[in-house]
């Protein structure tokens, strides 16, 4: 709750150690409040369902 809150206010923070690339862009989550976070060209951003899912996307690599 705390790491949303800090996020909310000054932005998400990326976990560098657990980025991968789904065939589109790369993916990875908040290291504060494990948002899902997607590469595009402007940067890092919070992944939007409406705007992002796309079936050529491949999933996590350790998703079972």
């Amino acid at each position: 709750m705390l790491g949303s809150m800090v996020c909310k206010m000054g932005g998400h923070r990326v976990n560098r150690r657990h980025v991968w690339d789904d065939g589109m862009n790369f993916r990875t989550n908040c290291a504060r409040c494990d948002a899902a976070l997607i590469r595009d060209r402007e940067g890092w951003r919070t992944f939007d369902n409406n705007r992002d899912l796309d079936e050529r996307r491949r999933p996590h690599p350790r998703q079972d």
